[in-house]
């Protein structure tokens, strides 16, 4: 079965997202405006940080991590816009939207936003691909209402599978999809058994990123040198050295932050590197208005900065951190989609997340996915400041013009994938 991909370029990230719902066996069927769209993207954005990082100490401990909460977010919208009840409650509060209508539109108005600026066209500018597609199971009738959110905000209209009958090559088509929206970076998403003959809805969202340095480092400068984990240990890393460059650039007595800006576009990604404290502890302190006052504080200044190389690559399961925030109806025997179909009731079987994140001398390539199954049931500085990235950091992949966190990174070993 081939599903042909609706895709809109607009400037450099890879990201990918799959949700799939199945039927709820032997339960009962559950009973079934207008913004600004600058206000509404930027309050999608501020959301959505906050989403970022209240999901960052549920992902993975304290080592490296790499994902992708404009993804996730991407995914949940699309679920929620067929959620009723406690279930869409409960998203629409994760989501930080009042209604499932109100969280689609604010994600449209985002991914319009998102990369606006980026220069089509000009050499090296960035490439950032966003894409979203439905699979249901054939036979299945969908509630208009959903069909024309997924179609008409999402691009994504309704693809027949036959998860009944044929779930494993069902799986591998939604593999092969993501797996070309995300230059094949993410090549398996979901795992084998995660598609099965309960299946009725997919859905999938995808971004691929790629985008250069506005100032690259010199490669002939790029040498190894030691990296301090959090337990002490010393490990080698390949680091990359700018020396004397101009980057937006703010300190205080917890942490240094320097912006690195892609070329042709509002895409940055930010690196904060804690000075007084463990990573882990900094995170602790991290919200979206800490992270909005950071940012306000960036001010040009001449650094001297030296950062690893690093290649991350995460794939896990998202139930646990999601129901951690609060989501925990849609996983239950009484969540309610009615507003994806009457047929049958549905739940949330799965919801499972890739990333993947490469930033060398060059630029920055990076992937992401997420699936979700359901089943039944500015002034210059007065003197070069000195960045030395060699002790766990964190990475925020950004969207300067409307403030959305694209990829969060954790690196706390740049030795280990």
């Amino acid at each position: 079965m081939s599903v042909p991909p609706t895709r809109r370029q607009i400037g450099a990230a890879a990201i990918a997202t799959a949700l799939a719902l199945s039927g709820i066996a032997g339960g009962p069927a559950p009973s079934a405006g207008a913004s600004d769209a600058p206000t509404a993207a930027s309050a999608t954005a501020r959301a959505e940080n906050a989403f970022a990082l209240a999901l960052l100490p549920r992902v993975a401990g304290s080592g490296n991590v790499v994902y992708s909460p404009y993804s996730i977010d991407t995914a949940l919208t699309m679920a929620d816009a067929g959620a009723r009840g406690k279930t869409a409650t409960q998203i629409d509060r994760l989501l930080g939207a009042a209604s499932p209508g109100t969280a689609a539109a604010n994600a449209a108005a985002l991914r319009s936003a998102v990369g606006s600026d980026v220069s089509d066209g000009t050499p090296d500018a960035p490439t950032l691909e966003v894409a979203n597609a439905l699979w249901t199971q054939q036979g299945v009738a969908l509630q208009s209402p959903f069909v024309t959110t997924l179609t008409g905000a999402f691009d994504a209209p309704p693809q027949a599978a036959d998860f009944a009958d044929a779930p494993v090559t069902a799986r591998q088509t939604i593999n092969a999809w993501v797996a070309a929206q995300t230059a094949n970076r993410i090549p398996n998403l979901l795992p084998h058994g995660s598609i099965g003959t309960a299946t009725v809805v997919v859905l999938a969202n995808a971004i691929y990123l790629k985008a250069n340095w506005a100032a690259p480092f010199d490669a002939d400068l790029t040498h190894p040198a030691p990296f301090r984990t959090a337990t002490g240990q010393r490990v080698s890393a390949q680091f990359m050295t700018a020396d004397g460059a101009d980057f937006a650039y703010a300190s205080s007595a917890h942490y240094e932050a320097v912006d690195l800006p892609y070329l042709s576009s509002s895409l940055s990604l930010l690196a904060i590197l804690p000075t007084g404290e463990s990573l882990t502890q900094f995170e602790t302190t991290l919200s979206a208005e800490s992270l909005a006052a950071l940012v306000r504080s960036l001010n040009a200044r001449s650094v001297k900065l030296r950062m690893p190389k690093i290649h991350l690559h995460t794939q896990t399961s998202l139930n646990g951190p999601l129901a951690a925030l609060g989501m925990t109806a849609a996983f239950g025997p009484l969540a309610n989609f009615s507003g994806i179909t009457t047929d049958m009731p549905l739940k949330i079987s799965l919801v499972e997340h890739a990333a993947d994140l490469m930033v060398d001398e060059q630029g920055t390539v990076a992937a992401a996915a997420t699936g979700i199954n359901g089943i039944a049931l500015s002034a210059p500085g007065p003197a070069t400041a000195t960045v030395n990235l060699d002790h766990p950091y964190l990475l925020l992949l950004r969207d300067d013009a409307s403030g959305a966190i694209l990829f969060v990174a954790r690196v706390a070993n740049p030795d280990a994938s």
